[in-house]
């Protein structure tokens, strides 16, 4: 793996990890949803709904999304330990945090091929800490730069950066009329300002494929779908085996970010 302040190549394939984890997010997060009910790295519509669940007074129901709140923060709590606990190694700083998401997702798929049909909810408790996982491992491999297991912020940051982006357009047209305009949108796909916006566009867009080819394929052959984020998330664990990185500092004493 790689952090958002390594050399530009380094950031390149950084940016090509997180797209792929984006996209396995997607395929677990929307077949999760078609096979059993909830999509379970959802957490803001989790807690509207135990919200809305305890005003109603409906506290059978509104234990289901406490639970997958519960279960994410625990993914999370989990995949940061595993890090902070590897942190002084050259290779393979990530694989544990990898492999648990692969064995959690691998426990998933074996319990509903055994159940066909079945809506067990620690099935969506596996899901949930394995998407609180990832997106704590990506959270802290980027800087806090990229979330992949939802897509609220990227949109917003989309947004944001569109603004910028016409901006910027728009500045190199005063003075230089049509050839500034050119000028700027010919380099827009290559302008180092905007290397954050392709990342979060890459990003949007690998999440709504892995929403689409997962229900896809789930609705064609069933459970053994989730075989595939497994093998990706296996093939990002062999290769941060042969990379090798920096030991990372100590964490600082006191509060964090």
């Amino acid at each position: 793996m790689f952090s958002s302040q390594s050399s530009p190549q380094s950031r390149r394939a950084y940016s090509r990890l997180a797209v792929l984890l984006a996209s396995v997010a997607g395929v677990v997060n929307a077949m999760g949803f078609v096979a059993l009910g909830s999509h379970a790295s959802h957490m803001s519509g989790n807690m509207a709904m135990l919200g809305e669940f305890m005003a109603q007074g409906r506290w059978d129901t509104a234990l289901l999304p406490a639970q997958l709140m519960a279960l994410f923060v625990a993914g999370a709590f989990c995949a940061t330990g595993l890090l902070d606990a590897s942190r002084h190694r050259t290779r393979g700083r990530h694989v544990a945090a990898l492999l648990l998401e692969v064995l959690v997702l691998g426990g998933v798929g074996v319990g509903m091929a055994s159940m066909p049909g079945t809506r067990a909810p620690v099935l969506l408790w596996g899901i949930a800490f394995a998407m609180g996982l990832q997106n704590a491992l990506v959270t802290r491999v980027s800087g806090a730069v990229v979330r992949t297991t939802h897509v609220t912020g990227l949109l917003t940051d989309i947004g944001i950066q569109l603004v910028q982006m016409l901006a910027w357009v728009r500045d190199g047209i005063r003075g230089e009329g049509a050839m500034g305009l050119w000028s700027r949108v010919r380099d827009l796909p290559s302008a180092v300002q905007f290397e954050r916006t392709r990342l979060h566009l890459g990003l949007a867009l690998a999440f709504l494929g892995g929403s689409t080819l997962g229900p896809y394929l789930f609705l064609r052959h069933g459970a053994v779908t989730l075989a595939l984020p497994c093998a990706v998330l296996g093939a990002l664990a062999a290769l941060d085996v042969r990379l090798t990185v920096k030991p990372s500092p100590p964490p600082p004493d006191g509060p964090g970010r």
